[in-house]
């Protein structure tokens, strides 16, 4: 008998890792396809489906059916398998028949699926792809792109800037062809393609490439300069991400949101086109050459520097609501925001002062201990103001800048003697700022404060506030100085400057141009325009004010519009665009590039000049672009409702994936189980007759008579 019983142990392992499944009866959601291409054929079945199934239509949305021939022609155009798996998983499903072309992005099922395909309904749809950077006066080519999941007459209709095209055609899979012209403006291409099924149209406008796309940020004056140019401007907001050719910048960081200026740099690396002009608020003003100081190519010269001294609040109640935290966000700011020649200091108070760090030079090494020491700080104490306030005047008296300040943070009630400070603060000849943290601050002492010494006050409503009023303030005392007069202006020769010569500049921010830049504009001594490179892309500074010195220059226009198209020229030699033709992909590249290849279907193909900077080949499919070590994508649109793909193997390939089968429609009817697993049930059962078996071996060896 013991035998036996492991005999029966081991098969029903050897069941149990089998995984052998048993047919019950499940909880089944029928999903039917009602986008465009299926619901003729969904409709032609669903007179054979259960009547007390749970059915779900769906095509970009998804939605609950009463019965399996209920008809929703208000889904839309597209289909989204997402939606309706949701849907199902929403109505708890066990198992899922999707009932559908299998014209779809396939996603993997959450649940069984059984799948039952129809054929898509004989239609043609119809795409236009655009060049995305065709040459003002060029002949570009829009292509125009027919999809058909079946074989389909149809008759085409293209009408445009280079007349009407009409062809009759049969359309098996894809196919495209090329609608030419010659574009000297703006342009709109329309097609229509029409059959027994009914209409489908699709429209596309195009705009010259010379007229590059302009962002510009606080500065109308160039605005007005670069429209007159031809130019596609955009005055504002920043939003990322940044799509322009061109990114002009009149604003300080402080106008900008956070993370504009890491934005702007790796848009310049990647080949975008900068330009930053002397508005009252940009170039040295707006703190661009300590933010951005390794990509502007103006400096500003024999700047003096400042000093200021942060008397910051400590006390307890700074630990709440990351009022320190952010507190210290925005003194890491003015580290930031300080130059070389710039002194900065700060000294704490709580039930007592003490100096985090005295006022010093903000040289590299006086960055890294202040940041430190800074991300030091913990909260704890009273609040009095006095005795640090102190410290800070003393502290100042002695440097050797002119420009000295003080700017004085709190969240609570101030507990010492107001006069003294208010005294102090009106004789001490230092300029002193306040800043007032939530609604429990010291408001009206400190708005008294700010107004004795000659200073600004703030509030800040919530310490997300702090760091940018932190940095509004350290742009003001750190920013570089304007001179006015009239400065005449000499032009270095290079193709920007052939055949102009700019008037005497009103005003200046005296400038020193660095090694790598390339000065276009002088006066005397001080550099007032300079370009260079940086990673793939162009900067510019210009360190004058437009609007102040070139409003009467007839050729401001022509001048600045040749500097723009320059510094968006390096992301312009990347522009490519591919479309579908006769069974390969045609592709153009412009651009300023040496010998660019394409690698598709594992071979290169070099591309071929056809006109001066543009380069052309017909390739096998979709690639990548090789040139001086750039890889960049060579990719069509992506496929659209109609695209010609076999549905039946997507379909089969979901069921089996997930357990299931494809089924006939004739299946339809049938009942549709949700196996259930017996590898537990048999592995339990091992568990027990193992035990049994130990229990009858251990009570067969003991001895007779023993109890």
């Amino acid at each position: 008998m013991l035998w036996a019983l492991r005999g029966a142990v081991l098969l029903f392992l050897l069941l149990a890792f089998l995984d052998p499944r048993w047919p019950a009866p499940a909880r089944v959601v029928y999903l039917l396809d009602f986008s465009p291409s299926a619901r003729e054929g969904v409709f032609a079945v669903a007179g054979s489906l259960p009547r007390d199934g749970i059915y779900v239509a769906f095509a970009e949305r998804a939605v609950r059916l009463p019965a399996p021939t209920a008809r929703r022609l208000d889904l839309g155009e597209g289909t989204d398998l997402r939606a309706a798996f949701r849907e199902a998983e929403a109505l708890g499903a066990q198992r899922v028949v999707l009932v559908s072309d299998g014209l779809l992005e396939p996603v993997p099922p959450p649940f069984p699926l059984d799948a039952v395909h129809v054929p898509p309904s004989p239609q043609v749809a119809v795409r236009l792809v655009p060049p995305p950077y065709p040459l003002y006066g060029e002949t570009v080519g829009v292509g125009v792109v027919l999809e058909a999941p079946v074989p389909a007459e149809a008759r085409l209709r293209v009408e445009g800037p280079g007349g009407i095209l009409e062809r009759s055609l049969r359309v098996e899979g894809r196919r495209s062809l090329v609608y030419a012209f010659s574009l000297t403006g703006e342009a709109r291409v329309r097609a229509r393609v029409e059959g027994e099924w009914g209409v489908r149209e699709a429209e596309v406008r195009l705009a010259p490439a010379d007229r590059g796309r302009a962002l510009v940020l606080g500065d109308p004056a160039l605005a007005r300069y670069l429209e007159a140019q031809g130019f596609q401007v955009e005055e504002g907001p920043f939003r990322l991400p940044l799509e322009a050719d061109l990114v002009a910048v009149g604003l300080g960081v402080a106008d900008l949101p956070e993370g504009a200026v890491e934005a702007l740099r790796a848009y310049l690396h990647r080949g975008g086109g900068l330009l930053f002009t002397a508005t009252p608020k940009g170039l040295f003003f707006g703190g661009w050459d300590r933010f951005l100081a390794e990509d502007l190519p103006l400096k500003p010269l024999n700047r003096r520097g400042a000093a200021l001294v942060l008397v910051l609040d400590v006390s307890g109640s700074m630990a709440e609501e990351r009022r320190l935290e952010m507190a210290v966000q925005g003194a890491l700011s003015l580290v930031r925001s300080a130059s070389e020649d710039d002194y900065l200091g700060v000294v704490l108070f709580s039930s007592e002062a003490r100096w985090l760090f005295p006022p010093r030079p903000m040289t590299p090494q006086g960055r890294r201990e202040a940041e430190s020491l800074l991300l030091s700080l913990r909260p704890g104490g009273g609040t009095i103001l006095g005795p640090a306030y102190r410290e800070a005047v003393l502290a100042l008296q002695d440097l050797p800048v002119e420009r000295k300040e003080i700017l004085v943070l709190s969240d609570g009630i101030i507990y010492d003697p107001p006069e003294p400070i208010l005294e102090l603060a009106r004789t001490s000849g230092m300029r002193t700022s306040t800043l007032a943290l939530g609604a429990g601050a010291d408001q009206a002492f400190l708005e008294t404060l700010a107004r004795a010494g000659g200073g600004t006050y703030y509030f800040a409503p919530v310490p997300q506030d702090l760091p940018r009023l932190f940095l509004q303030e350290g742009e003001r005392l750190f920013a570089g100085e304007e001179v006015e007069g009239a400065f005449p202006l000499e032009a270095r020769p290079h193709p920007l400057t052939e055949g102009f010569l700019p008037p005497p500049a009103r005003v200046l921010l005296p400038a020193r141009a660095e090694p790598w830049a390339e000065v276009l504009l002088w006066s005397g001594e001080r550099a007032v325009l300079a370009v260079g490179e940086r990673g793939e892309g162009r900067v510019a500074a210009l360190a004058t004010d437009l609007s102040r010195s070139w409003g009467e220059w007839e050729a401001a226009a022509g001048f600045l519009g040749g500097l723009a198209r320059y510094l968006m020229g390096s992301r312009r030699a990347l522009a490519l665009y591919a479309y579908p033709e006769a069974g390969g992909v045609q592709v153009a590249v412009l651009g300023d590039l040496e010998a660019p290849v394409a690698l598709a279907g594992g071979r290169e193909t070099p591309l071929v000049p056809v006109a001066p900077g543009r380069f052309e080949a017909r390739l096998p499919g979709e690639g990548v672009l090789l040139d001086r070590g750039r890889r960049v994508p060579l990719a069509l649109p992506p496929a659209g409702e109609w695209a010609p793909v076999d549905g039946r193997a997507v379909l089969r390939a979901l069921a089996e994936g997930s357990g299931g089968r494809l089924l006939t429609p004739e299946e339809l009817g049938g009942p549709v189980a949700a196996p259930l697993g017996l590898r537990p049930y048999l592995l339990a059962l091992a568990l027990a007759l193992f035990l049994l078996e130990r229990l009858l071996e251990a009570r067969a060896s003991r001895p007779r008579g023993a109890v």
